[in-house]
């Protein structure tokens, strides 16, 4: 009788274990695509900076995606500048790669922090406001630097 009590312990835990590496760990069937049809938010850091003053049409823009979906984390995320003029920087990601598969992706800017972690804001420290893809500073320029975070719509092309 002893022995059973004591199992029972150890066999709970095997199983919660087990349920748990299920629940979080799986990244779904192998070769299934990540990212949803229809849109999803991702939180992504920039590893690349962009400025209005100095980025052109088509200079590439990169990421590592934050989360929240577990399944993404650490996936890259390739894309270009669309819009750098006056107080305008646009930008949007076209690919996002994970454990060496690509998937093609279309994205929409919903928010941003800049690389000082201050929401609202872009690294010159002026505020700013997304409309579509734009992010538009209260200033005459504007800019986002490597480690800005960035909030985005995501989904399948």
């Amino acid at each position: 009788m002893k022995a059973d009590q004591a199992m029972k312990p150890i066999i709970f835990a095997l199983i919660a274990l087990f349920w748990s590496s299920c629940a979080f760990g799986a990244n779904g069937p192998e070769g299934a695509d990540p990212i949803a049809a229809v849109s999803s938010f991702v939180q992504v850091k920039l590893t690349s900076s962009m400025s209005a003053a100095s980025s052109k049409v088509g200079d590439p823009v990169t990421a590592v995606a934050m989360g929240p979906d577990h399944r993404l984390l650490g996936a890259t995320m390739e894309g270009t500048v669309d819009r750098a003029e006056k107080d305008v920087v646009a930008f949007s990601f076209h690919t996002l790669k994970l454990n060496g598969n690509s998937y093609p992706i279309q994205s929409q800017v919903i928010s941003v922090v800049n690389s000082k972690g201050i929401a609202g804001q872009d690294d010159l420290g002026q505020r700013v406001r997304v409309e579509g893809d734009n992010v538009i500073a209260y200033g005459i320029t504007t800019a986002l630097n490597d480690g800005s975070e960035i909030r985005l719509s995501v989904w399948k092309k």
